[in-house]
């Protein structure tokens, strides 16, 4: 079993408290601690302080922070949730990765090439910063060289809405645009997870005529950032954070659709920039949140996999930013199902973009999902 200690905390003076009553408290020893932390908290001195503990620290920058336990059920901005965890060191291996310039699919076969020497059989919990990473392409870079059937579970950093910048940072490393992944044992530590959106589609469908990746500069004729405008009836001012509202749902294949939503624009060249690969050709439509439905889709998702897996040690929770924005303070009611259920501490962050996958199906970049990721010790 995983034992953890789980806090929230607005300011340096608070963690150091924290980490002093936990010592003091606890009856393990703090390995690896998992942080997630508003862009407004002082980062690089939340750093120091776990490096002076000498404690691991997994950290991402998000758009509002999650924790449910038993003690407290907290959604909260400017501040920062932890929990110490006692991970066997030899059980998992932790990588921090800048970009330095490369193209996000050379980035992600460098992280999987990483995730693929670290043990015979990996499983990942993966974030990345950066606005203008293109996720799908990164995440097709690790799959080609880890695996398709990997799991592979995490979230893009946020920002607190503000689109300036994202980072991924441990206790002795920060980056505004590269990656860091915890890698598993999956013959000492069990990884599952589930990935549920709940979007609809506004109806009409478009033709994306000329893009590059995740930059789409023409759709059904028009430049894309006018064409997105004039569908809308929104200004430029609006863009991108009403992009998360109103993403794109692009359809791949006869049944599996994915969700792209607009991370920056271009106004120079009236360009469209999405947190994954918009592939020209592709036909897409506008979509929505459809209201509370979108909670009780949730409902029976967590319902099924509880059934199926019913057992954990610890819970990470990568929610889009836009499930807030579209459930207010009703958000709470998704995720307090998923800690009644398991009956174990749940730590998260409102997110960019998510990574995750379903039974059956290999890891992919979405928008506007609830990812929720299992983690179990197996010995």
């Amino acid at each position: 079993m995983i034992s953890s200690y789980t806090f929230v905390v607005e300011s340096v003076s608070e963690l150091k408290a924290e980490l002093a009553k936990a010592l003091v408290s606890v009856k393990f020893e703090p390995v690896l601690a998992f942080g997630f932390v508003s862009v407004n908290m002082p980062i690089t001195k939340f750093m120091d302080v776990f490096e002076s503990y000498d404690i691991l620290l997994f950290g991402v920058t998000g758009g509002g922070e999650i924790l449910f336990d038993k003690q407290q059920d907290k959604l909260i901005s400017n501040g920062a949730v932890f929990v110490l965890t006692d991970l066997k060191p030899d059980a998992f291996k932790r990588y921090f990765i800048n970009r330095n310039g490369i193209n996000s699919y050379t980035f992600g076969k460098l992280i999987g090439e990483k995730i693929k020497a670290s043990f015979q059989n990996p499983s990942v919990i993966l974030a990345t910063s950066g606005l203008s990473l293109d996720g799908q392409a990164m995440l097709d870079g690790v799959l080609d060289v880890a695996g398709s059937n990997i799991s592979l579970y995490g979230g893009m950093a946020a920002d607190d809405g503000m689109f300036s910048k994202t980072f991924v940072f441990t206790e002795a490393n920060i980056s505004d645009d590269g990656a860091l992944a915890l890698v598993f044992d999956g013959s000492a530590i069990e990884l599952r997870g589930l990935s549920t959106s709940g979007w609809m589609s506004l109806g009409s469908e478009f033709v994306v005529n000329h893009s590059e990746g995740n930059v789409v500069y023409e759709i059904n004729g028009q430049p894309a950032l006018d064409m997105y405008i004039d569908y809308l009836n929104v200004t430029e001012e609006d863009l991108p954070g009403i992009g998360l509202e109103y993403p794109f749902m692009l359809k791949q294949g006869e049944d599996e659709i994915v969700i792209r939503a607009v991370m920056q624009v271009d106004t120079e060249k009236r360009a469209l920039i999405f947190a994954g690969s918009v592939p020209q050709g592709s036909v897409i439509s506008f979509s929505s949140s459809p209201g509370f439905e979108i909670m009780e889709n949730t409902r029976n998702k967590i319902i099924d996999f509880h059934t199926l897996y019913p057992e954990a040690d610890l819970m990470l929770l990568f929610s889009c930013v836009a499930r807030h924005v579209a459930l207010g303070p009703l958000i709470s009611t998704e995720i307090k199902l998923a800690s009644i259920k398991w009956k174990v501490p749940l730590l998260g962050f409102f997110s960019f973009g998510e990574f995750g996958s379903n039974e059956g199906r290999s890891c992919q970049l979405n928008n506007q999902t609830f990812t929720l990721a299992l983690i179990r010790d197996k010995t």
